[in-house]
C-alpha cells in the first residue's frame, strides 16, 4: 500500500524520452559515419577513382548507404 506522499510513475511515461534518445543516437551515429565516409572518398585522387570505376557524383549515394548500415 502506498502512502499519500509516494507516487508511482508508470513505465509508459519513460518510453517517449527513450525513443527520442534512441532516434537522436541513431542520427548522430549515421551522421558521423556519413561524414567520415565522405572525407575518405574525397581524399581519393581522380586517377584512383578511374581505377575503381567511380565518379565523384557517386559519393553521396555511397556515403548514405554506409551511414544506413552504421
Amino acid at each position: 500500500m502506498m502512502s499519500m506522499y509516494q507516487t508511482a510513475v508508470p513505465a509508459s511515461s519513460f518510453t517517449l524520452p527513450r525513443r527520442l534518445w534512441d532516434r537522436f543516437s541513431t542520427w548522430r551515429r549515421q551522421t558521423a559515419s556519413y561524414r567520415t565516409t565522405m572525407a575518405e572518398l574525397n581524399s581519393i585522387c581522380d586517377r584512383e577513382l578511374l581505377d575503381l570505376n567511380l565518379s565523384r557524383a557517386d559519393f553521396h549515394r555511397i556515403a548514405r548507404e554506409a551511414a544506413l548500415k552504421a
